[in-house]
């Protein structure tokens, strides 16, 4: 019986080790987890772009069109944006009207941002605007400028421009008929004198 106690005993006490021998080796497998874990978080490589990520927008300073898009024409776009950061990702002209959404992006010349629009395809209300990016998404818009196109439009007569054109031809007209009808009385004249001495009515 005491034989049979010891070794329960003995093989308990194998147990106990095996299972502390368990706990130990978990807790220690744990540990190298969390600490490995630990140092690739803290030891993540960063690389900084050659770059500073913006703190401000980007800046359009000035805008304009080359041509005349009211004459159902297309036109060329320039315009002078800058950033202070160095990060700018993009400029484009954003034009939106009826049957017409358009976001064209412009390209760097060395001075200035061109680039082209077509021509407006129908009658209506045209927006035509600047908008640039940076890195950051940050943005700038320019002022807006708005071109009423008509197709066929009908043109307003001036009448400080016409007036001086209709008196003036009017008075010459008035001077060529006066005086083609004095032309014509003195050629009558002498006809008649010689037709009433003829007849003997002097």
């Amino acid at each position: 019986m005491s034989e049979l106690i010891k070794e329960n005993k003995s093989e308990y006490m194998i147990d106990m080790a095996r299972l502390r021998l368990f706990t130990i080796l978990s807790i220690i497998f744990v540990a190298v987890l969390l600490s490995s874990s630990a140092q690739n978080t803290n030891s993540m490589v960063i690389v900084k772009p050659n770059y500073t990520l913006s703190q401000t927008s980007p800046d359009v300073w000035a805008w304009g069109i080359e041509g005349d898009p009211l004459l159902g024409q297309g036109f060329d776009v320039w315009a002078n944006v800058t950033d202070t950061d160095s990060d700018l990702r993009n400029v484009s002209v954003q034009v939106t009207g009826p049957n017409m959404t358009l976001n064209n992006l412009l390209t760097y010349n060395g001075t200035f941002y061109t680039g082209s629009v077509p021509a407006f395809p129908n009658d209506g209300l045209f927006n035509v605007l600047i908008r640039a990016y940076d890195l950051t998404n940050r943005s700038r818009t320019s002022y807006n400028v708005d071109f009423e196109y008509e197709e066929n439009p009908i043109i307003p007569i001036d009448p400080n421009v016409s007036m001086p054109f209709v008196v003036g031809s009017s008075i010459g007209l008035v001077v060529l008929v006066i005086g083609f009808a004095m032309f014509y009385d003195r050629r009558k004249n002498p006809v008649e004198q010689i037709m009433q001495h003829e007849n003997g009515t002097d």
